[in-house]
């Protein structure tokens, strides 16, 4: 695998061609001759000097001091766009709500027309519902066809894809995060350099100019755990340190010793004041006092709700919940926190997409690496982020890909940070042939340029402070524009330079992890950014702009993300528009037909009672088995097909046998596997994971079984589904030549919605079962396998001296040849598929009672005297209502044609 680091020369990708063809030679001005007007020919590589002077006047990466909060104005998907002015008149700048969008059919100008359409009927059949005192009543029905339209008119997308991104400390994640919020300095590095990005944040959407908080702190049961964990690390480096005589094993255990001691010197900052007490009494006491401390030090509930943030008190409070506190006296808050969600106006997230900022799988806390386990699981994608110098070789994204490979995963992206920081000498050097003559070719140009401007600046001097005649007048007119245009030339020159090394560098990177991850990744899921170029230009006039943040990639990535959300947000849209607005136009309709009373008594009454007979069959007909016992026959499923099919013992031989292959290894390579709890490569064993090869045969036995009742589930939920569908068509059929067109289509669109709630449920049923396979057949750390061999690996861990490379191997044996050990596993798995399946049942009744409840008060629009009397007080009222609502029908048919 080839390095590629940001002060090792780039390899030659001769391959690759120049994507700007190369500048016009500068154009001569008459009045300075003594000026060269055409690049020199023939130079060479010893001739430095001009090109010295051109790269020093060219900075692709400029560092900025610490970064000030500045969140950049944004359109509400229903507003217009501020526009930020000078003190000169309006300053037209970026708006990331015009950024091109996917192409898509959701993100369509033809769709996305159809639904501001259909949001604007519903605004305007609000105001005419308002526009009587008649819906002010508590108990009316116009209040709720009202309400309903409200809801209707302020749809808001809703959250439906995650987006995780993952990464070491020091890569530029955070500034990433803040670059495609389009929120500078929202989310921070610590101020004192100490670690502190350890903690999950979520980035959510909400439609206010202020910002929200939210902060989930660990139970006390999962800090005890932690600080015992922490505190077994702790003690066996400190009580065991001279007993520990391999080089590597020792750096490990002080790495570990160290995060223990510096987590507990910030939880316990001014309690902590003698560590020796930590080693001095025993685990047990010394556990509980730790346990009585962090209760006592974690945060009040109080503390984990703010609301109403500017975004710099939210920047601040972020700093402060993540970071070492500024008094040395006081305990930090981040050690108490699971996660942090932030809730803001940005325009990637008004799109449907959380953004979620994971710290890297080597972060030596393991209880907050098990967390980004488990969270990047649950991602729609994933983004592993390095810089962009040691992509290829970041052993941070090579974990993520490794994980992603044992979960089967497939959603796995890399962004590379810093793509400015290239040095265009350094890249004449690295790049021989025809790439490092037309680096050489700009940088002539901008020499030549620079000397131009410097004789013009001259010229205009001379000139400037002494009476001048008309002609010199003229002249110094004529020096002042040829410098305006001599520094547009230069100005595009150094883009052109900027631009040409970028492209050129991301390309040949994008290959390289491509070639690197053949097969996990393509080159559409890796980008390259800079956030310092993205910053430098994102308040700059749009005309200026526009080119930079395009270079910066970060238009690029947001892009991206925005297209993950498209299919799903597509069906979400397409039921607002065919069948949620339909709907609501169906009961308005029944509403005003309820007051006009054309149809005679006897009609009527008979019709009150066909529905009251639909509605008693369908309340039996959905109370039968098929929608009662739904747990009970996927748990059948369950235990037919997996639970019955577990050979226990056999799997226990299988995981001691391959404890007796790595118990042939030598003591500091079957020590350091130990401490990475199984999972490690060696330069002579390779990479090897223990959890894996002890499950091997468990996950072979069961993974056709485990297809095999998916299959059966998928059936069971077809045939559900299919009854639902039965039962509601069976209604409409009653009342197609008994009722009024309305309320047949009232049922219809009832239906759809019902329907598309259980493809829903079961949606999530397949998800949660495809996440609980992953815990339950690999050998992940946060697997269930994983935290049950944990307490073997800290036992091997606390294990020194002479006989311990036999006493580690004896406990690794023992644990993985007691058979109880799949037993618990095959348990745990029992439980949480009874778990699952009982949930999905409980949301299909919900689902079935809230259809049940819509259906009844659809009827009711029909057969409640009280409806008939509330839509006959206002016949001028009821008339606006009703011509609104086929205004509507008309709108909802142009929609449709389009959707």
């Amino acid at each position: 695998m080839p390095s590629i680091d940001a002060d090792t020369p780039l390899p030659s990708s001769e391959g690759i061609t120049e994507t700007s063809s190369s500048p016009a030679s500068p154009v001569n001005r008459q009045r300075t001759p003594s000026v060269s007007i055409t690049p020199p020919s023939g130079r060479t590589r010893g001739e430095s000097h001009g090109l010295t002077s051109a790269i020093g006047n060219i900075r692709l990466s400029d560092t900025n001091g610490r970064a000030t909060l500045s969140p950049e104005p944004r359109r509400s998907r229903n507003g217009t766009p501020r526009r930020r002015r000078s003190s000169t008149g309006a300053v037209e700048q970026h708006d990331v709500a015009d950024e091109e969008l996917p192409d898509d059919a959701f993100h369509s100008p033809e769709f996305q027309g159809a639904f501001r359409d259909a949001k604007q009927l519903m605004s305007s059949i609000q105001s005419v519902l308002g526009s009587s005192n008649i819906h002010e009543a508590h108990e009316s029905t116009m209040r709720k066809l009202h309400e309903d339209a409200g809801r209707l008119a302020a749809f808001e997308y809703p959250a439906t894809r995650t987006v995780g991104f993952v990464g070491d400390s020091g890569v530029g994640k955070s500034s990433l995060l803040n670059s495609l919020l389009d929120t500078k300095g929202l989310a921070r590095t610590s101020n004192n350099g100490e670690a502190c990005t350890c903690v999950v944040t979520e980035y959510h959407y909400h439609n206010r100019d202020t910002l929200d908080i939210r902060v989930n702190l660990f139970s006390i049961e999962e800090l005890q755990d932690q600080l015992g964990r922490l505190l077994q690390v702790y003690r066996t480096f400190e009580l065991h340190r001279d007993e520990i005589t391999d080089a590597a094993e020792r750096q490990d255990m002080e790495a570990n010793a160290k995060v223990a001691k510096d987590t507990f010197q910030a939880m316990f900052r001014g309690r902590l004041t003698d560590e020796a007490c930590l080693i001095r009494e025993s685990y047990g006491d010394v556990l509980d006092r730790l346990t009585r401390w962090a209760s006592d030090a974690r945060p009040s509930p109080l503390r984990t709700y703010h609301t109403g943030l500017s975004p710099q008190a939210c920047s601040n409070t972020l700093m402060e919940l993540s970071s070492e506190p500024a008094s040395r006296d006081s305990p930090a808050t981040w050690p108490y926190i699971r996660s942090i969600k932030v809730f803001l106006n940005a325009h990637i997230l008004s799109r449907g997409l959380i953004l979620v900022d994971l710290p890297g799988l080597r972060d030596l806390n393991s209880a907050r690496r098990i967390i980004t386990e488990r969270y990047l699981l649950e991602c729609n994608e994933i983004f592993a982020i390095c810089n962009i110098g040691r992509a290829a070789t970041d052993e941070g994204v090579h974990q993520v890909f490794d994980l992603a490979d044992r979960a089967r995963l497939s959603n796995v992206g890399i962004i590379c940070t810093r793509s400015d920081d290239i040095d265009p000498e350094e890249s004449i050097r690295d790049w021989p042939g025809r790439r490092a003559r037309h680096i050489e070719q700009l940088l002539e140009y901008i020499e030549t340029t620079n000397k131009e401007i410097e004789e013009l600046k001259a010229d205009i001097e001379d000139y400037e402070g002494a009476d001048l005649s008309e002609h010199e007048r003229r002249e110094l007119a004529e020096c002042r524009e040829d410098l305006r245009q001599a520094s547009i030339r230069k100005h595009n020159y150094d883009f052109e330079l900027k631009e040409y090394l970028i492209t050129t560098r991301n390309r040949i990177i994008i290959d390289s992890l491509t070639n690197t991850y053949a097969g996990r990744v393509t080159d559409a899921r890796v980008f390259c950014v800079s956030n310092t170029i993205y910053w430098q230009n994102r308040n700059a006039r749009k005309s200026e702009a526009e080119r930079y943040l395009h270079l910066s990639g970060i238009l690029q990535v947001r892009k991206h993300c925005i297209s993950i959300v498209a299919n799903s947000q597509r069906r979400i849209a397409t039921q607002y528009m065919k069948d949620q607005i339909p709907a609501l136009l169906a009961d308005i309709e029944l509403w005003v037909q309820s007051g006009a009373r054309t149809a005679s008594e006897e009609r009527r009454e008979a019709l009150c009672q066909t529905l009251d007979s639909v509605e008693r069959r369908l309340r039996k007909d959905f109370a039968s088995r098929a929608f009662s016992r739904l747990a009970r026959g996927y748990n059948e499923d369950f235990t037919e097909y997996v639970y019955n099919n577990r050979h226990v013992t056999s799997w226990s031989r299988s995981a001691k046998d391959a404890s007796q292959d790595w118990a042939g290894w030598h003591h500091s390579s079957y020590s350091a596997f130990c401490r990475n709890f199984g999972d490690y490569c060696t330069p002579k064993i390779g990479s090897r994971n223990w959890n894996e090869e002890a499950m091997d045969e468990m996950v072979s036995d069961l993974g056709g079984p485990w297809e095999e009742m998916c299959g059966s589930l998928q059936e069971r939920q077809s045939s559900m589904l299919e009854n639902a569908g039965e039962f509601a068509d069976m209604a409409i059929e009653k009342l197609e030549h008994d009722s009024v067109d309305s309320l047949t289509q009232a049922l219809e669109n009832r239906q759809s919605i019902f329907l598309a709630a259980i493809e829903k449920v079961n949606d999530d049923l397949e998800n949660n079962l495809r996440i609980l396979r992953i815990k339950s057949l690999s050998g992940l750390r946060s697997s269930i396998f994983g935290k049950a061999m944990e307490p073997f690996y800290n036992k091997c861990n606390a294990e020194f001296g002479r006989g311990s490379d036999a006493r580690r191997k004896a406990i690794i044996r023992g644990a993985l040849s007691d058979e109880d050990l799949f037993t618990k596993l095959m348990r745990s798995l029992k439980d949480s598929f009874r778990t699952n399946s009982e949930a999905t049942q409980a949301k299909i009744q919900e689902a079935t009672m809230e259809y049940l409840r819509v259906i009844e008060g659809r009827f009711d629009l029909v057969r409640s005297e009280n409806v008939a009397r509330e839509s006959e007080q206002d016949p001028d009222f009821r008339l606006r209502v009703d011509q609104v609502t086929r205004a509507g029908r008309e709108t909802m048919q142009r929609v449709h044609q389009v959707i």
